[in-house]
């Protein structure tokens, strides 16, 4: 009877785990734009081709710079994503490794060009004086098409 519950619980976390990831049909960018409240705080599949990728740097630090502060090796970025039905800005977060400053950053794991699949946070904002309502995606995985 234990043996069934373990192997239940191990075939329920599989189904569960299973789950996240590309497995989600992709929502087009209209579909999003036109109705992005339904899509608040929730993580959407997207499609499309990659455009205007930009590093965010850290603005110059006004302490003395020491070498072994930490600097992440894959630092953050943004870029356009576009469909058949519109177009996106998309946010990357920093990712480790940490090292020192004195390391080269890679660049992105996308290029120009690039079609890829974007599973992505929405945040719908709405603030005071604000026109409107502001989307923002914040990318949980990117997988480029082909690879």
């Amino acid at each position: 009877m234990k043996i069934g519950r373990v192997v239940g619980m191990h075939t329920l976390a599989l189904c569960v785990g299973g789950s996240f990831g590309f497995a989600a049909e992709p929502v087009t960018i209209g579909k999003l734009q036109a109705d992005p409240q339904s899509y608040n705080l929730k993580i959407v599949t997207l499609r499309g081709t990659a455009h205007q990728i930009q590093i965010l740097a850290s603005p110059p630090s006004a302490l003395p710079r020491i070498d072994t502060q930490c600097l992440m090796v894959h630092p953050p970025y943004t870029f356009v994503l576009s469909d058949d039905t519109g177009f996106l800005q998309i946010t990357v977060r920093a990712r480790p490794p940490c090292v020192s400053q004195l390391s080269p950053a890679e660049p992105p794991d996308i290029a120009d060009g690039d079609t890829v699949f974007v599973d992505g946070q929405i945040t719908i904002t709405q603030g005071p004086g604000m026109a409107g309502t502001t989307l923002d995606v914040l990318a949980v995985s990117i997988q480029r098409v082909g690879n």
